[in-house]
């Protein structure tokens, strides 16, 4: 499973987060992709609008206990409901208010998730999706080099979008009940879930790490 390290990926949000103060018209776009597809574990195919879905700002929606989904199609068609942590809440308002509406979308808000940046409608190429992350990674990465970590810098370098989506599925399975990550990420199976879970590899390598050669 390629994702992002803990330090890489502290490194991409804060260096997002900080471009986002300077300059929200460009980068608050950026901060509310880079939040879902690792808070939500987002494919990027399931932020643009293509012949089989539209995002839409009604996809996130309450239920009758004030809880909030989102609604997708993913892979294969599917359609799967993602539960929404607050911290992605708090990114949707902050996106929403960028863009001059109420801080959290009603059911007839059919406006786009991600609108394009010219012209009217919903964004339909992944290219400007994958320009903005890999951005990111680049200043992450330069930021990481100046402070001495060359090797995360370096393996930064190999990172894709989609790498995001991994890393929010690993972090999650270490504290969330796999079958909970499981359905928010879409997988058929548990098998595949299981594939992100470190827990077992890391006990491991600890148990011989400081293994001796027994020669006397």
């Amino acid at each position: 499973i390629r994702r992002l390290s803990e330090r890489q990926w502290n490194y991409v949000l804060r260096v997002t987060e900080k471009s986002a103060e300077k300059n929200p018209d460009r980068h608050q776009r950026t901060l509310f992709i880079l939040t879902a597809l690792y808070q939500m574990y987002l494919r990027i195919s399931e932020l643009v609008a293509s012949p089989r879905w539209t995002p839409t700002m009604n996809d996130f929606f309450e239920d009758n206990e004030g809880l909030w989904w989102f609604q997708t199609v993913g892979k294969g068609n599917k359609e799967r409901q993602i539960a929404v942590s607050d911290v992605m809440l708090n990114a949707l308002k902050k996106w929403r208010e960028h863009l001059n509406l109420t801080p959290l979308p009603s059911p007839a808000d059919k406006s786009p998730l991600i609108p394009k940046q010219l012209g009217k409608g919903a964004i339909s190429d992944t290219s400007p999706i994958r320009k903005l992350v890999q951005q990111c990674f680049d200043l992450a990465a330069e930021k990481l080099r100046k402070d001495k970590f060359i090797t995360d810098a370096d393996n930064l370098g190999e990172a894709t979008v989609h790498w995001l989506r991994h890393t929010g599925i690993s972090d999650d399975v270490k504290r969330r009940p796999r079958e909970h990550v499981r359905d928010d990420a879409g997988h058929s199976s548990s098998a595949i879930t299981d594939k992100y879970i470190d827990v077992e590899l890391k006990e491991r390598h600890k148990s011989a790490k400081n293994k001796t050669t027994n020669v006397e």
